[in-house]
């Protein structure tokens, strides 16, 4: 026997020890309860759920409150009702909770009412992250957070539990499953020496991020329970008077209105802004990519490779991604985020397709790189990217399908009546207006939609003012559809629908010798190779 082989005993038997020695102090092997502070992060979850599920029903209860005599009364007795039912629940919440780790799986027990009994074998687990929001930071406390392919969310989220005690879980999980695999993993001291920092997020790089990701868009998704509730407030508190004399402070008259009209438009997009940029700050402050490409002083084969964020102003977040998991790489901006130069980059994994807006959370995002940033983010996250890939355009029947399935025709279906009304034979002018003035449009949507191969990988872009551009090795697509609807069956065109772990992706109005091809080119590569794709 070697001594490299006594040493590799000896750190095994070491590390074997000090796991055991640390599942002893823990006592994790032992029915476990969390902090009773947990009853904070309970409060927190019903609150959230009251706001995105039982909002817009609660609409016709603050109508009862806006009409009744005693609004002081009715209100405090809802109140005092609604606070008493979210302590006990939020208590029982945490009463009840249990969890433990048996063997190879982590058994979690909760539930009120009913009942819940997981259990969470390692193989299955994807991520572990560390949350710790500004409610426990005071304690030293965080919220663990495991996740599993297929779930909806999180597994499980062991809130409440100390700093010392969840680095433990998270790296005897992973280690349990490194065994298993007959591969190895690093402490969480030797990952810390070992990253290399792949990417940063300064103030500005936030800024842009918000401003040029999607952030803007949920603003209204986030307020439009309210709107009900704001026209009945409206028609209560601010009369036509008040608008008038708003338009006349502006000047009166015409311009005044126009001028009123303009600065509530304005005042809405300054909110959404601000909206979406502070979201972007409370969620990725100080945010650090980094990359862990050795164990011990030596090279990690690049499968093995982990993925380190961590970001978050109030709430602190720690999440790893080993990089044999990445199925897709996301450029992606908006119009804004042209004019800055910036696009932002998301990482898919694996999802529930039905879920995925629920899982948004967990995506690995890289905010505001420059172009230049991306390309050496690509060359370092795809093993073997090529330097370049050639993309072709759709047919030009794209085109002639959109001008006339959704603009011409919608637009003369909406004529008829129209003219049956008014008998003004010139409305059936619209469509062709309609069409004439959308034109440049579609053909600039028409430019976007590009795709190629090279080199074991494939490149969709699409896009309008903004762009998303989609790459992916073939060797991670599950599944290749080759779809013809009778219109592109008579110009011998195709759909190409290309499956894969994180997400659906598809090109339409292409050639079908080159959709064909296509589909043999990633058969040839999901049979031949034997690089791990998850």
């Amino acid at each position: 026997m070697t001594n490299l082989d006594n040493e590799n005993i000896v750190e095994t038997s070491t590390d074997q020890l000090r796991d055991t020695e640390t599942a002893l102090e823990f006592n994790a092997s032992e029915w476990q309860r969390l902090s009773p502070f947990s009853v904070i992060f309970f409060i927190g979850r019903f609150i959230t759920h009251l706001v995105k599920d039982a909002l817009p029903s609660l609409a016709p209860l603050a109508i009862v409150i806006f009409n009744s005599d005693n609004k002081a009364w009715i209100t405090t007795l809802i109140l005092i009702g609604f606070v008493g039912l979210m302590l006990v629940n939020s208590f029982l919440q945490f009463w009840y909770f249990k969890f433990k780790v048996d063997g190879q799986k982590v058994l979690v027990n909760d539930g009120v009412f009913k009942k819940n009994h997981r259990i969470i074998q390692f193989d299955r687990i994807q991520n572990i992250n560390i949350l710790q929001p500004i409610y426990f930071k005071p304690f030293s406390l965080v919220n663990l957070q495991i996740e599993t392919a297929g779930a909806k969310g999180n597994e499980a989220n062991l809130a409440g539990i100390s700093t010392a005690f969840a680095n433990y879980l998270r790296v005897h999980v992973m280690q349990q499953k490194q065994q298993s695999a007959s591969s190895n993993i690093e402490s969480q001291a030797l990952e810390q020496e070992n990253d290399v920092i792949l990417a940063k997020a300064s103030m500005r790089d936030l800024v842009h991020y918000g401003m040029s990701s999607n952030g803007i868009f949920w603003f209204f998704v986030l307020i439009a329970p309210l709107f009900s509730l704001t026209d009945d407030i409206l028609e209560k508190w601010v009369t036509k008077e008040d608008f008038a004399q708003m338009a006349e402070f502006f000047g009166g008259g015409m311009a005044g209105n126009i001028i009123l009209a303009v600065s509530a438009i304005l005042l809405t997009m300054a909110l959404m802004f601000s909206f979406s940029i502070i979201g972007a700050i409370l969620r990725y402050f100080k945010y650090q990519l980094s990359l862990i490409k050795t164990h011990n002083g030596k090279p990690i084969g690049f499968s093995h490779q982990t993925l380190k964020r961590s970001s978050g102003l109030l709430t602190s977040y720690q999440e790893s991604l080993k990089l044999q998991k990445v199925q897709t790489f996301i450029s992606q901006s908006n119009f804004i985020g042209r004019w800055l130069r910036v696009e932002n980059i998301t990482l898919g994994q694996v999802s529930n397709h039905q879920n995925a807006a629920k899982n948004r959370s967990s995506l690995f995002v890289i905010p505001a790189r420059t172009s230049e940033q991306s390309a050496q983010l690509k060359d370092k996250l795809l093993e073997d990217f090529p330097d370049d890939i050639e993309t072709s355009g759709i047919d030009r029947r794209y085109i002639y399908k959109t001008l006339s399935m959704k603009i011409f025709f919608p637009a003369l279906f909406i004529s008829i009546p129209m003219y049956l009304v008014s008998e003004f034979w010139f409305v059936f002018l619209i469509p062709f207006v309609a069409s004439l003035v959308l034109l440049p449009l579609v053909i600039r949507r028409w430019r976007a939609y590009r795709f190629g191969m090279k080199n074991g990988y494939a490149k969709f872009e699409r896009g309008f003012f903004g762009f998303r551009h989609i790459l992916f090795p073939l060797f991670k697509v599950q599944r290749v559809e080759v779809k013809q609807s009778p219109i592109q069956r008579r110009r011998n065109l195709a759909t190409i629908k290309l499956y894969l772990a994180s997400n659906r992706v598809q090109m339409q109005y292409i050639p079908m010798d080159v959709a064909l091809k296509w589909m043999s080119i990633i058969n040839r590569h999901i049979e031949s190779t034997n690089k791990p794709w998850y």
